[in-house]
């Protein structure tokens, strides 16, 4: 995946590593299922919105882009046919392709979702404990 960025004057394209974003959501993952990361249901809500919304927006860019994974109409000749080829490939077939890069950003985005969702069920779970304790340590 290439990611460009707009400096002064220049644009600098850098290869983003797949794998590198993987090991990072698996990392928030751990870290979550742990038990280490809360978060309070207010927030988490929000953010679990926010995440659900470019979840429905990558949904309808992939819905979309079956349009252009289709052959271009340019022609019969040897030439046409090759590139027509190529832009179906880069549209969808190929590592680098539009529908598999989008596809592998709306799974990060799930396990994300997946991750705040249990965040926000520990520090419910922490809440609860807690309330409980207090409630003992009280005498009610």
């Amino acid at each position: 995946m290439y990611i460009a960025e707009a400096g002064n004057e220049e644009v600098e394209e850098r290869r983003v590593d797949p794998t590198s974003v993987g090991r990072q959501v698996l990392a928030l993952q751990e870290t979550v299922n742990s038990g280490r990361v809360t978060l309070d249901p207010a927030t988490g809500e929000e953010l679990r919105k926010m995440l659900l919304e470019q979840i429905d927006q990558v949904d309808s860019w992939l819905e979309r882009a079956g349009r252009l994974a289709r052959p271009a109409p340019l022609g019969q000749h040897p030439v046409a046919e090759k590139m027509a080829a190529k832009f179906e490939g880069r549209a969808e077939g190929q590592e680098l392709s539009f529908v598999s890069v989008m596809a592998a950003y709306r799974d990060v985005l799930q396990q994300t979702h997946d991750s705040v969702r249990s965040a926000i069920r520990n520090f419910q779970a922490v809440d609860e404990e807690h309330g409980s304790e207090l409630t003992r340590l009280s005498g009610n």
